[in-house]
């Protein structure tokens, strides 16, 4: 998955998050709110905020797509309004999960009398909270790419561009990539790697 560039901006009453995915299937995208946590998925984009405050899902909320610059901007309201949001510039934070927030690291002596049933319940407990970890997804602050002034390049040795730009009609037809003139190197892999699993078959192969 790839985590998308955002920016948060806010009033008295509501928050608004402007996130920028111009590859996204909007078809497909999914928005979750619930207490202080904000998640947004269209593939091959998954965003994970959460906020130092709570935001609800009251029939306010409003989401916009603009296709021409593969921006979408959602509105949602703030659970108490008035209240001002601090630390909306700390992306690291934000994308960081609660649970890993809370985490402490747990320090157990155990005596040497003890039974195995004491390691037991301290391995399992341990176990529990690794699952609880893994349940998110690892998200990495949005880096800015390099864009070449002729578009990306691709092909046998990287040596073609500017193909698709003659089949603008077509080039959905026959690519399964969207924008490949600039999409950058490291996206079509995600993307690539992505379709391989949704569609990988493992009957295919008995």
């Amino acid at each position: 998955m790839l985590t998308p560039d955002f920016q948060l901006k806010q009033d008295e009453n509501n928050l608004t998050i402007i996130i920028i995915a111009p590859h996204a299937r909007v078809t497909d995208t999914e928005i979750f709110i619930e207490d202080d946590e904000f998640r947004f998925h269209s593939k091959p984009y998954f965003l994970r905020l959460c906020l130092p405050g709570n935001i609800v899902e009251n029939g306010h909320e409003k989401a916009n797509y603009d296709s021409s610059k593969g921006i979408f901007t959602i509105v949602v309201p703030k659970e108490s309004p008035g209240e001002m949001f601090e630390g909306l510039d700390m992306l690291t934070s934000l994308l960081t999960p609660k649970s890993q927030k809370l985490k402490k690291p747990v320090i157990e002596v155990i005596k040497k009398d003890e039974d195995e049933k004491v390691e037991e319940e301290a391995h399992l407990e341990e176990e529990k909270q690794e699952e609880e970890f893994d349940w998110h997804v690892e998200q990495q602050p949005y880096k800015e790419k390099e864009l070449l002034l002729d578009g990306q390049t691709y092909g046998f040795a990287n040596q073609k561009s500017g193909i698709f730009k003659r089949l603008q009609d077509e080039v959905y037809e026959i690519v399964d990539l969207p924008n490949p003139e600039h999409c950058p190197p490291a996206d079509r892999r995600t993307m690539r790697e992505q379709a391989e699993t949704e569609k990988f078959d493992p009957d295919h192969y008995m």
